[in-house]
């Protein structure tokens, strides 16, 4: 018959175990060497903190805080674009603010038509946006992580500088 081993004679076989794993070297390599342990805990994560030490110690995040980044992301360029097609509306406008020919006129109108197209586009990114928010806020775990849906007028006056 064979011997049970104690409780404490496992707790020395794996001292040994992991003793001669440093004398080989095997923990040499490995990420983090040399630098403290990050034991803040998450106040988020409730629960599930132990889950979600062990995704950030491996690079990542939980699907729903990788959704608001891409999101984040997103409205970042849509609204660089805008910003950039309304700069491009203001100084075209001021080279022509003082001139009155028809091609001048004509050209007034382009510029205004490719605004309201730049608007129009963001008007489509945005509500794909509003779609991929509808689904964080499915996916999130506390309603404080919501985000509230984007409007466009508000948007487009934040821009421009007017009421929104």
């Amino acid at each position: 018959m064979k011997e049970r081993k104690s409780s404490r004679d496992w707790e020395s076989w794996i001292d040994q175990q992991i003793r001669e794993a440093q004398e080989r070297g095997e923990f040499d390599d490995l990420p983090g060497r040399g630098t403290p342990l990050d034991l803040t805990p998450n106040p988020y994560a409730q629960e599930q903190d132990l889950a979600f030490k062990i995704l950030k110690d491996a690079g990542y995040a939980p699907e729903w805080i990788e959704l608001d980044k891409a999101i984040r992301g997103k409205l970042d360029r849509a609204r660089a674009v805008l910003a950039r097609r309304w700069a491009w509306r203001e100084t075209r406008l001021g080279e022509l603010v003082n001139l009155s020919d028809s091609w001048s006129e004509a050209e007034r109108r382009r510029v205004l038509a490719g605004w309201q197209q730049a608007v129009d586009a963001f008007g489509t990114e945005l509500e794909a946006i509003n779609k991929e928010i509808a689904e964080l806020n499915l996916k999130v775990p506390s309603p404080r992580f919501q985000r509230s849906r984007l409007d466009l007028t508000r948007e487009v006056a934040r821009l421009v500088g007017g009421p929104g």
